[in-house]
């Protein structure tokens, strides 16, 4: 079996219960739309509860979530996969554009956040969104506008992605405190 030939095979085991379901269908469509946000609206509140540390890492992921926009663009620019709608598979159940399929902006944003609220640490925080990712990630396919691949590569591009920001942000901090202030002369 070829990958695309997988690929379709799981979308269509995922996506055949789309329109057979009406309160899965209204669940998928909702934690498809909505579940980046109210992620997001949780990690702004919890900057205005928590300690310094908390604000900091916030900082750093809003930047890893504006790059991993670029990727998705610069992905976009080269490369172009049909969405399952755009090969007339499976059932759609949100309107959308017929752009390029890979990888998944909703599911990059969501597995973006929880690698890199993981990978500093934050347990609570990062497992909980890692699994609004899968849960994301899942409801794209189920709607009909990814396939299960476009979600998968979201998941590798993020952790990637968020090991290479890390990388470069502590050059920058060992680099920024190496660093000799220049004398001041009148």
């Amino acid at each position: 079996m070829s990958v695309q030939s997988m690929d379709i095979y799981l979308f269509n085991w995922i996506n055949s219960a789309a329109m057979q379901h009406p309160v899965l269908d209204k669940m998928a469509i909702f934690a498809s739309h909505n579940l980046i946000a109210s992620l997001f609206i949780f990690l702004i509140a919890s900057i205005f509860f928590k300690e310094k540390k908390y604000r900091e890492q916030f900082m750093k992921t809003l930047c890893i979530v504006l790059v991993s926009l670029l990727v998705t663009q610069l992905i976009h620019a080269v490369y172009y996969h049909p969405r399952p709608f755009d090969l007339g598979i499976g059932h759609i159940l949100t309107g959308h554009g017929s752009s390029s399929s890979f990888p998944s902006q909703h599911t990059l944003t969501v597995a973006t956040i929880a690698f890199a609220y993981l990978l500093a640490g934050y347990r609570k925080i990062g497992s909980a969104a890692l699994i609004l990712g899968f849960i994301v990630g899942w409801s794209r396919i189920y709607i009909g506008v990814h396939f299960p691949f476009d979600v998968l590569g979201s998941f590798i591009i993020a952790f990637i992605l968020v090991l290479a920001m890390n990388i470069l942000f502590r050059t920058f901090n060992a680099k920024a405190k190496h660093k000799q202030p220049l004398p001041v002369t009148d």
